[in-house]
């Protein structure tokens, strides 16, 4: 019984000095380690997902802008500076997406190159994203040469586009010339001039022929054949209506047509109105007129 006794004890003391409390903080720096491995693959997942949105997500927009910049290239109008400067900046965009996706795709291979994850489906979901980051690739150098052509034909189009300016500043200066040339020609042909005074005064003044007698009792005046122009007044026959005289009567010694003017004035010859100008200046551009006679 003593014997059996001293056994138990020891079985007891031997019991006791295994260190339960010691397999348990292994097991909970296990646990701790495993989720932090699964923390770690979980926000690796997440970045890997980010990533591959962005780089769509810039896909979208580098083929909106393509295509607004292709349109605007083939619409065969002429662009103005406003138009080409926005065609450039969105070239600009289209670079700078272009560079932005091509940093994210070999930060997305480094990562997926650096993981190693080797659990279940996980190991096929990161062998997919390798394909999809592979055909990223693939995509970004196709985007490269059509932004390439992209830019080809935004500088023909620019040539284009300056051989047309140039060929419309021709034109519209050979416009200006000939709508000078008709003003200056239209002018010239609405020129009219008149010369108005008593008899002495007009042969004093190299208008009427110095022989002759007084109106009315011998013959009539005559202009001279090389009459002085200087004494003329010149006037434009599209706004010349009428002419003041204040004389006491007048009489026309060039030649127009009867009908085509009056004289009024109650007794008298105050002015000389023209009813008719096309019939009026058609004989005769000077016109010359005696008065008090």
């Amino acid at each position: 019984m003593k014997k059996l006794l001293v056994l138990l004890m020891a079985v007891i003391a031997l019991s006791a000095c295994h260190n339960y409390k010691k397999d348990a903080q292994q097991l909970m720096a296990t646990r701790d380690s495993l989720l932090q491995e699964t923390a770690f693959r979980d926000s690796s997942i997440v970045g890997f997902l980010n990533d591959f949105s962005e780089i769509q997500a810039n896909l979208d927009s580098i083929k909106k802008i393509e295509k607004l910049v292709t349109v605007q290239s083939a619409s065969g109008r002429e662009l103005n500076a406003n138009q080409k400067q926005l065609i450039l900046e969105d070239i600009a965009l289209l670079n700078d997406l272009m560079r932005r996706n091509k940093e994210l795709t070999a930060s997305l291979q480094k990562k997926l190159k650096d993981a190693n994850f080797k659990i279940g489906n996980l190991e096929g979901t990161i062998k997919e994203m390798q394909l999809m980051v592979n055909q990223l690739e693939a995509q970004a150098l196709e985007k490269d040469n059509e932004i390439i052509v992209l830019k080809e034909d935004v500088r023909k189009l620019n040539v284009d586009i300056s051989s047309l300016s140039e060929k419309i500043a021709a034109v519209e200066t050979e416009s200006q010339q000939k709508s000078q040339t008709i003003d200056v020609q239209t002018t010239a042909l609405n020129k009219a001039y008149y010369a108005f005074g008593t008899v002495k005064e007009l042969r004093e003044n190299g208008i009427l022929e110095k022989s002759g007698g007084v109106i009315g009792i011998g013959r009539t005046p005559v202009i001279q054949k090389d009459f002085n122009r200087d004494y003329f007044t010149e006037i434009d026959i599209r706004n010349f209506d009428y002419l003041r005289l204040m004389a006491k009567k007048a009489k026309l010694i060039s030649v127009h047509p009867v009908g085509s003017y009056r004289f009024t004035g109650n007794k008298s010859a105050d002015t000389l109105f023209v009813d008719n100008p096309s019939e009026f200046w058609k004989a005769s551009k000077y016109l010359v007129i005696v008065t008090d006679y």
